[in-house]
């Protein structure tokens, strides 16, 4: 990546480490789509989707980190 903090990140699906994170996600939870292709569009459909979240009125970035950084913690 080229940030390693991925809420700074705008570009996953461009980065080999991504990929292979979403493919081996998928191998658990949806074997059927555990390729190089469905990981990059599904890495492409989160940043459309991250790009509009940000754009949504009363989203607390903040907050949304914070949360991030405990859920992280607890794993």
């Amino acid at each position: 990546m080229t940030n390693p903090d991925p809420f700074h990140d705008r570009h996953m699906y461009e980065d080999e480490q991504a990929i292979a994170s979403a493919i081996n996600y998928f191998k658990y939870k949806e074997p059927e789509n555990a390729n190089r292709d469905y990981a990059i569009a599904f890495l492409k459909f989160m940043q459309r989707f991250a790009f509009q979240a940000e754009k949504t009125k009363g989203l607390d970035y903040d907050k949304l980190y914070e949360l991030f950084k405990k859920s992280k913690d607890e794993d």
